[in-house]
């Protein structure tokens, strides 16, 4: 997402929607973050089936699916001053594959951010093969939106030391600013447990993992020293531990958390075993993830 149409002409969210209970999360929080970042709503379903087949399908069926989805999400936008003949209207209907279709909307309509609900329950080694293969294709942020919407009072952004790391505190700044969150900076220092010599496994000394240590907390407080934080109440942590334990045992004290995926934490192709992974399977709250630089 473009961190200066945040605070200037409405961007496009693309939202993917289905008949799932994850779509209606998707959809309110969507349109619960439409005033305050400043985005135009646009629904896509994708019809999992071949163009072929598709395009013998009754248009008066599609048209009756589009309303009917629309009246279900007009009544769950209740209060939010969306009728349903805008959802219809924002609604549209596109064979392929879901994932496929997501990505590619998204960039033909040059949309700033896709929008998607998980379940919140999933297997030990699953997150959805959708949400997974979106935030894997997707040159754009995607917010995956776990269970129903709530207010975004705290945001936590882990950074790593790599080049660019900045990207993304860019990003969690702007979205804390408009949704007037406090915003927390978070580094993780992983300590090396074991070196090797000649093939065989040695113990570093404690005094290298100790300089190690002071070494990445004086670059992690001087990379933030001249960040423009732009009025946004904050602070920074630094804490040895695992990223990806960490991340999960902390989001009880957060409503969302914005995760870069360049440098040493980013998603691979494979993207399961990367922090991102493990952070999108157990996050009970919204995530955020802004994609490396393609």
């Amino acid at each position: 997402m473009s961190t200066s149409k945040l605070s200037s002409e409405p961007a496009i969210a693309v939202v993917g929607v289905d008949e799932k209970e994850p779509a209606d999360f998707a959809v309110a929080a969507a349109h619960a973050l439409a005033e305050p970042l400043k985005l135009s709503v646009e629904l896509v379903h994708a019809a999992p089936v071949p163009l072929d087949y598709f395009s013998h399908v009754d248009p008066l069926g599609i048209e009756r699916a589009r309303a009917a989805a629309a009246q279900r999400w007009s009544k769950l936008l209740d209060g939010a001053g969306v009728s349903a003949s805008s959802i219809a209207a924002s609604l549209e209907i596109v064979p392929g594959k879901p994932a496929e279709v997501l990505v590619e909307q998204a960039r033909t309509r040059g949309a700033e951010l896709i929008v998607l609900g998980r379940h919140q329950k999933r297997a030990a080694l699953d997150f959805g093969d959708v949400v997974r293969d979106v935030v894997v294709h997707a040159d754009r942020a995607v917010w995956v939106q776990a269970g129903a919407p709530r207010k975004i009072r705290r945001v936590l952004c882990p950074i790593d030391l790599a080049p660019g790391s900045l990207e993304v505190l860019v990003l969690a700044r702007d979205v804390a600013r408009a949704l007037g969150a406090e915003l927390v900076a978070l580094h993780c220092f992983v300590r090396p447990q074991l070196g090797f010599l000649l093939g065989y496994p040695v113990q570093f000394p404690a005094a290298m993992i100790d300089t190690a240590r002071d070494t990445a907390e004086r670059e992690f407080r001087r990379m933030l020293e001249p960040f423009d934080w732009r009025g946004v109440l904050h602070r920074r942590l630094f804490y040895e531990a695992e990223p990806a334990i960490e991340l999960v045992s902390l989001q009880d004290e957060f409503d969302l958390i914005v995760l870069g995926t360049h440098g040493r934490t980013g998603v691979a192709k494979a993207l399961l075993g990367s922090v991102a992974a493990e952070l999108l399977r157990k996050a009970d709250i919204p995530v955020l993830v802004l994609p490396r630089a393609r």
